[in-house]
C-alpha cells in the first residue's frame, strides 16, 4: 500500500527588510489591511481545509445514517414528545450572532452570515413555534420545516467549501479558512452533523406516527 506524501513549506521571514526600504521588516508589512506573511500563511493553511472539513463531516454523517436505521433508536423515538428534537434547533440563532460578530470584526467574510447567503437563523427562530404546534398536535408542518432546515443548512457547508482559497467559486475577502481550525472545526465537526441528526431523527419520528 503507497504511503501518502507529507507536505512541508518553508517560508523564509526572518529578513530585516533593509532593501525594502519600509522602516520595518517586510513580512510585516501591511498588504490590504494585513501583514505579508499573514497573507502567505493562509494560502499555505487553506490548502488543507477542504480535506479537514471533509474528515470532520464523514464520521457524524456516517452515525446519523445508523441512527436514523436503527430499530432501538425508532422505539425511542416513539416515546419521546416530537417537540424534543425540535426545541434544541433554537441554538442556531446562537451560533449565528456568533458568526455575525466575526465577520464585524473581520474574520469572515459576509457571505457566512444572515447579511449573505446564510439564511440559517430563521430556522432557530422558527423552532419554538415548531415545537409548540407539535405539541399541539399540529405536526404536519414540522415534516417540511425539517426539510428546509436541512437544505438551509446544506446551503450554508457548499458556500462555506466553494469560498475556501482552494475552490474559490465564491471570491470573498477574507477567504473560508477559520472552519478547519480550533475551535472552529466544530462547527464541521459537531454542530452541523448535531443539527442534521435533529432533522433526519425528528422526520423519522414523525412518519411513524
Amino acid at each position: 500500500m503507497a504511503e501518502r506524501a507529507r507536505l512541508f513549506a518553508l517560508v523564509p521571514a526572518a529578513g530585516g527588510g533593509r532593501r525594502f526600504g519600509g522602516g520595518e521588516p517586510k513580512q510585516y508589512a501591511l498588504l490590504a489591511g494585513r501583514a505579508v506573511l499573514a497573507w502567505t500563511l493562509e494560502r499555505l493553511a487553506a490548502a488543507l481545509s477542504p480535506l479537514r472539513i471533509v474528515v470532520a463531516l464523514a464520521p457524524p454523517l456516517l452515525v446519523i445514517i445508523w441512527l436514523c436505521r436503527s430499530a432501538a433508536v425508532g422505539r425511542l423515538l416513539d416515546e419521546i414528545p416530537a417537540a424534543w428534537l425540535v426545541y434544541p434547533q433554537a441554538f442556531r440563532i446562537l451560533m449565528e450572532l456568533i458568526l455575525w460578530q466575526l465577520y464585524v470584526a473581520g474574520a469572515i467574510p459576509a457571505i457566512m452570515t444572515f447579511e449573505g447567503r446564510n439564511v440559517d437563523i430563521l430556522v432557530g427562530l422558527t423552532a419554538p413555534l415548531i415545537a409548540w404546534r407539535c405539541l399541539a398536535g399540529r405536526a404536519r408542518a414540522a415534516v417540511w420545516w425539517n426539510v428546509a432546515g436541512i437544505l438551509i443548512l446544506l446551503n450554508v457547508v457548499v458556500h462555506a467549501q466553494l469560498s475556501t482559497p482552494t475552490f474559490r467559486v465564491f471570491i470573498t475577502q477574507p477567504p473560508v479558512t477559520f472552519i478547519a481550525y480550533v475551535p472552529w472545526i466544530w462547527l464541521p465537526a459537531f454542530l452541523v452533523p448535531l443539527a442534521w441528526a435533529l432533522h433526519a431523527l425528528s422526520i423519522r419520528q414523525l412518519l411513524r406516527r
